[in-house]
């Protein structure tokens, strides 16, 4: 199940009373922003799994994911019985949420502008 940042509920539901809408290019900005935050606190051996973080967009659904592609990215995340967890994108998104969502309210609000002029 995808992590969705807390406060995304409050902002669509505000946007739907003034009826407004948001794209999936307004939501990229703040998947960007908790991407950095992961890869700077994901831990590095050889630099493979902090370069592997990505974004990817899926217009049917309407969502934008944040991951990584090492195939090992889920043991650091979660541990196995061998090795302990060094979580990197759980703590990333709860540390950078309020930022997250500040990305994606400068987006809604530039592409507001941009319809108005």
């Amino acid at each position: 199940m995808p992590a969705i940042v807390a406060g995304m509920a409050n902002l669509m539901a505000q946007l739907d009373a003034v009826g407004l809408q948001f794209t999936l290019d307004d939501l990229v900005p703040g998947a960007e922003v908790i991407l950095k935050y992961a890869q700077d606190l994901c831990p590095v051996d050889t630099g493979f799994l902090r370069m592997s973080g990505n974004i990817h967009e899926d217009t049917g659904r309407g969502d934008v994911f944040i991951g990584f592609d090492a195939e090992y990215a889920s043991y650091v995340e979660f541990g196995t019985y061998k090795m302990e967890a060094q979580p990197f994108l759980r703590p990333a998104i709860d540390e950078a949420e309020a930022y997250a969502l500040s990305a994606i309210v400068t987006s809604i609000e530039s592409h507001m502008r941009d319809i108005t002029t």
